[in-house]
């Protein structure tokens, strides 16, 4: 599998799901906070008006009876008293006359008409708001009873500062809770897609982790591993499949090739004959080399090589792949240039390695241009890994055709009169994979040229 970023494929922060649990948390959090404070403020405001509207009616209506009993200069006597025992300072009475005139209080006015009032009291310093409730007397007049607000107006004052202390208490812990609840969810789904990254690098065998009890990750977990497991059934299944018949027809194939070979040996005298048991040889080693091709493309596919990975020298096999074909590209009058860093050292499968770059040599002798130019260059990475370039002055590969030609038996119209099997590149394809790296087919005006950048190794 090609290495990609580690990041590539992550959300952005605002786009993860731990941003949205934690956004959700804390907008229930806060609406959830938003509606108690407001049921709280209601009932404790309410509850204190009420208290308030209660005390003015019980003295209204001990003015009122204070009018029945004694008449109005009883009454301006209990105000006058009421208002010497008011310490408080919140309490507000008026006795006026039939015509309006003020007998006894410390109400400046009364209201127009009886009934529950919010009066404005100001005047000698003092700014007062009032709850009264103003009654008509018998025979003409007006008693108005009223308490100062201010009290009220204190416990919404509290009620504000403790709203805003219970609402920043509440968004810390809607906001830590939602990321405690979203960095779990993060967990899990982060140890899911590790472990399906392993299996999609070619652990086929790795599965998901599942804990006990489970919950609906452990579920979804399960079914991955259900369906793992039937995949690489039908994978060894097919494997299985593939790798007997390449066996049982190359058994065959080579029992033909060394029966020509013997004819060939026996039939000295007849050129014609000859030719053909050359050709029906040539055309049995090339099947041959189809089935050698596609069981080292099934191994590399399977990661079963991962198994005998080791640290090597990329550059001595960069080197020696060259040397091999510096005659081919010599005869076809085709520059060699090779500009290869020492001592890069990867991890992985020696031999299928050098199969690989000998493909892609190969594939570049054969197909560039004869009396042209080919070069090869391999260098190190200052953070890890290297790069290896192959690159031709050939016809190249169009750019939409760079895919197709990584599958097997896929050969381009121009490619069909040389020899080949159409296996080349997939073998490249497949050993990158195995090995982490990542394979690009570029233009290289003309001609093209392949690029393989290898992960780094620990030295």
């Amino acid at each position: 599998m090609p290495r990609t970023d580690a990041g590539a494929d992550r959300p952005r922060w605002w786009g993860s799901t731990a941003w949205r649990i934690t956004f959700l948390h804390l907008v229930l959090t806060l609406f959830g906070t938003l509606a108690l404070s407001g049921v709280a403020w209601w009932a404790t405001t309410g509850f204190a008006l009420r208290q308030l509207a209660q005390e003015v009616e019980r003295d209204s209506a001990v003015l009122l009876q204070a009018v029945r009993l004694g008449g109005p200069a009883s009454v301006a006597l209990s105000i006058e008293a009421r208002m010497a025992a008011d310490r408080s300072g919140t309490q507000y009475f008026l006795l006026a006359a039939p015509d309006g005139r003020r007998l006894a209080g410390n109400l400046a006015a009364a209201p127009r008409a009886p009934g529950w009032e919010r009066l404005q009291v100001s005047g000698a310093g003092v700014e007062a708001a009032l709850l009264a409730l103003g009654t008509a007397l018998p025979g003409g007049g007006f008693i108005v009873v009223g308490r100062d607000l201010a009290p009220v107006r204190q416990l919404e004052g509290f009620l504000l500062s403790a709203a805003g202390w219970v609402g920043g208490t509440a968004l810390l812990l809607g906001l830590g809770g939602g990321l405690l609840i979203g960095r779990g969810v993060t967990r899990r789904a982060t140890a899911m897609a590790a472990a399906l990254a392993r299996v999609e690098a070619g652990e086929i065998g790795h599965r998901l982790p599942v804990r006990r009890g489970g919950d609906e990750f452990d579920q979804l977990a399960r079914r991955i591993n259900a369906t793992l497991d039937r995949v690489q059934a039908l994978m060894q299944a097919l494997r299985q499949v593939t790798d007997d018949i390449a066996h049982d027809l190359r058994t065959p194939l080579s029992r033909l090739r060394q029966r020509l070979e013997a004819a060939l040996r026996t039939a000295e005298g007849d050129a014609a004959w000859r030719g053909m048991a050359e050709g029906a040889i040539q055309d049995a080693d090339q099947l041959l080399d189809v089935f050698a091709a596609l069981l080292r493309i099934a191994q590399a596919e399977s990661g079963a090589r991962r198994a005998a990975f080791a640290r090597f020298d990329l550059a001595v096999v960069a080197e020696a792949v060259a040397e091999v074909h510096a005659p081919a590209a010599e005869a076809r009058g085709q520059a060699f240039e090779v500009k290869i860093t020492p001592d890069v050292f990867i991890l992985g499968d020696r031999d299928l390695v050098t199969q690989m770059v000998s493909n892609i040599l190969d594939n570049a002798v054969k197909h560039g241009r004869s009396g042209g130019r080919i070069e090869i260059r391999l260098t190190a990475q200052p953070a890890g890994g290297a790069v290896l370039t192959v690159v031709d002055d050939g016809p190249g590969i169009p750019a939409e055709a760079h895919d197709a030609v990584l599958r097997r038996f896929h050969r381009l119209d121009a490619a069909r009169a040389t020899p080949g099997t159409g296996l080349g590149l997939a073998l490249v394809k497949a050993v990158a994979d195995l090995h982490g790296m990542v394979l690009t087919l570029e233009d290289a005006a003309p001609g093209l040229r392949v690029t393989l950048e290898t992960p780094g190794v620990a030295a």
